[in-house]
């Protein structure tokens, strides 16, 4: 099997080598050359269309030319794909028929038999000895540890199909869906199963849930979904030059595609911000294929009209020489190709409603907090902040001398030494003065605001900006807990910890109070009232089992919200809570009153 970025030389030798040793496996071979076999591109993806027999024939006609690569199965239909310039990989629709189900597993005795009987249909398809084989698709990728009897023994058919096809030349590629298990005995199998074969992972979205979210968090919210896949792979052991992802184009109520969405040009951009998308996270992360799944008839409910225009955007939307997708599409059509993919310029590392943030600061800033997400987070929620609550320069000025005089004896070459020993400028310092500042100024605005304190106000407008915002590889600021929610979070970032010089506070935060905490459902729901001070930079959890610790910090850094949920509990219920409120300057408070989880009260019925 190929790997990508090899010299032009490569895949021809491991391709003749390939047919060398699968004629002495198969007399079906013979017929097979390299020049009928699909390379991996150098530069990029490698596009696969599913465009099997159930496919409408004017979808087809769209796939049929050069520069597509259509996967499908027999041997008239390929060819005629072939003759007309598209390149073709064999698609098996129904695994089982060869390793079984983990309910009910093939005999492995038979799984060596099954592998050369593939690889031979999947040559006699393709007319290429070397053949791309999608297997549709892995059953049970989420089974329970550890693995009952049967549920193991599907597995090794499927490794064992695997290997089988490797050994003979082929290029497996092994389509997986749902939420599977990396872990325990599953860890070993995945590696596995990486050394041997592609892994394709169904990245399906709900059309209309996309579409709802606009044209910047929509497609950001596929490119994170397909990235948190991407790395959980990568982090079991495949390697990422045999990860791909099937983007799907149904149209059947359920099936994670268009559900519906109307009208017609919003469900075109829709396919047009995916296939954009998918670039985008293939390029990133070196990933190696992209496929496309959905254009099938199989019932009724899968008929659509919009199915031939569907094809052709998304063909056009990664390459326009492919077909005529705004013509196809109509006049209400949208048409631009910065939808969907990542588009910025050099030296700027996020774009969103607060302006352009560039990069060289955040590396800056970094050398400092020893942290690159905290050095955006803090850039990027100054710049959210200072359009809405500016600070007059003559108050930062008189503000950085009180610093030189109460700390310094009124040396500002003594002040400059110590922010060099500590890897700070002079620009960082003023940037952490202008934030304290700023937040007296805004604990003073929301007096006017019942139930905002200066730190919910200023959570909520960085959350606002982080809502329009595009970041390089989508290394958002702040944090948040997707997929459950697109929402993202900038607590007040503590960078005067790191030169407590600038506000000489010593005096921690007042203590939380009024901690609850409710259990249901597997979750613990910690509840508290926020606190009113000016330089709250947001709060500590802890968990530990029984009071007085020890304790284990739950939250990475604080959070700004005086509410919080531990999804991971111990299952024997044994667990105490406290929590600590955490100053700018990186003061902590004492702790919370320590709480053990209470189920919620019934809710009562009345007749």
């Amino acid at each position: 099997m190929r790997r990508r970025q090899l010299t032009p030389l490569l895949p021809l030798l491991a391709c003749l080598a390939a047919v060398a040793g699968a004629l002495s496996l198969s007399g079906s071979a013979t017929s097979a050359t390299a020049d009928t076999c699909v390379r991996q591109p150098v530069d990029g993806p490698l596009w696969v269309e599913y465009g099997d027999g159930a496919v409408p024939a004017d979808v087809r006609t769209l796939f049929s030319r050069p520069g597509v690569t259509v996967a499908t199965s027999g041997t008239a239909l390929p060819r005629t794909y072939r003759q007309r310039g598209a390149g073709t990989v064999f698609f098996v629709l129904k695994l089982p028929q060869y390793v079984g189900q983990p309910s009910a597993p093939a005999d492995p005795a038979t799984i060596e038999a099954a592998a050369q009987a593939l690889y031979d249909r999947a040559v006699a398809s393709t007319e290429c000895a070397m053949p791309i084989i999608a297997l549709n698709e892995l059953l049970g990728p989420a089974a329970p540890l550890p693995w009952t009897p049967e549920v193991t023994t599907y597995r090794a058919n499927v490794l064992g199909l695997v290997r089988g096809l490797a050994a003979r030349g082929a290029r497996p590629a092994l389509f997986v869906h749902g939420s599977p298990i990396f872990g325990g005995q599953a860890a070993d199998w995945w590696r596995a199963i990486g050394a041997d074969a592609d892994v394709v992972y169904e990245s399906y979205y709900r059309a209309t849930n996309i579409s709802r979210l606009g044209r910047i968090v929509g497609p950001r919210r596929m490119r994170l979904g397909m990235r948190s896949i991407i790395r959980k792979l990568t982090a079991a052991g495949v390697p990422r030059h045999r990860l791909g992802v099937a983007l799907g184009f149904q149209v059947a109520p359920g099936k994670f595609g268009r559900e519906g969405l109307q009208p017609r040009e919003e469900w075109l951009r829709y396919v047009k911000w995916n296939a954009l998308a998918a670039r985008q996270v293939a390029l990133d992360e070196r990933t190696s294929t992209i496929w496309s799944w959905g254009w099938a008839n199989f019932g009724p409910q899968s008929i659509d009209p919009d199915k031939p225009a569907a094809a052709c955007v998304y063909l056009w939307s990664r390459d326009q020489s492919l077909c005529d997708g705004p013509g196809v599409a109509g006049p209400a059509f949208k048409k631009s190709l910065v939808e969907g993919p990542i588009v910025i310029p050099d030296g700027v590392e996020c774009i969103s409603a607060a302006g352009k943030l560039r990069t060289s600061p955040i590396l800056a800033l970094a050398r400092l907090t020893r942290d690159r997400q905290q050095a955006l987070d803090a850039l990027f929620a100054r710049q959210a902040l200072r359009k809405r609550v500016p600070v007059a320069a003559a108050d930062l000025a008189q503000a950085e001398q009180e610093v030189v005089d109460r700390a310094f004896g009124g040396s500002r070459t003594s002040y400059e030494l110590a922010l060099q020993e500590r890897a700070a400028t002079r620009p960082m310092a003023l940037g952490i003065l202008e934030d304290e500042l700023r937040r007296d100024l805004i604990a003073e605005l929301v007096l006017a605001e019942p139930g905002k304190t200066a730190l919910t106000w200023a959570t909520e407008v960085g959350a606002a900006d982080i809502a329009t915002a595009t970041c390089r590889r989508d290394l958002l600021p702040g944090r948040g807990n997707f997929p459950a929610s697109d929402v993202r979070v900038i607590g007040a970032v503590p960078l005067a910890a790191r030169l407590p010089f600038l506000t000489g506070d010593l005096e921690p935060p007042a203590a939380a109070t009024e901690l609850v905490a409710t259990a249901k459902d597997g979750v613990v729901t910690l509840d508290w009232p926020d606190s009113a001070e000016a330089d709250l930079a947001g709060y500590d959890v802890y968990r530990g089992t029984a009071p007085g610790g020890p304790y284990t910090k739950l939250t990475p850094v604080p959070t700004p919200h005086s509410t919080y949920a531990d999804r991971t509990p111990p299952a024997d219920g044994a667990a105490v809570y406290v929590v600590r409120a955490i100053d700018s300057t990186g003061n902590s408070s004492a702790d919370s009153p320590v709480v053990a989880p209470s189920s919620p009260a019934p809710t009562l019925r009345h007749p």
